[in-house]
């Protein structure tokens, strides 16, 4: 997924996650974790427009109680490590 798409689900999932109705549900954490297919980078943009939403006005508890369900689906997730570098042998034979 590209930069751009994961903006773009990022702000989905901001949107979801700020849906008053939608918090209520006590699937609203599975909810953003399925919208984001199960991968960290849709969250984490969702995350960094909540922050930026909270520094402008810091008194926004939509956004805080939105940050804190994406928070949550990111911890659920877990970390995504990335696959272990193949080493060449600097060696050659033949």
């Amino acid at each position: 997924m590209r930069n751009s798409e994961q903006a773009l689900l990022g702000a989905e999932i901001l949107e979801r996650a700020l849906d008053p109705v939608a918090a209520e549900s006590p699937d609203a954490v599975t909810e953003l974790i399925t919208m984001a297919g199960g991968r960290r980078p849709a969250l984490e943009a969702a995350a960094s427009l909540l922050i930026a939403r909270l520094h402008r006005r810091s008194d926004d508890f939509g956004a805080t109680r939105a940050l804190g369900s994406v928070t949550a689906a990111l911890s659920r997730i877990g970390w995504e490590m990335p696959p272990p570098p193949t080493q060449r042998s600097r060696w050659t034979w033949g």
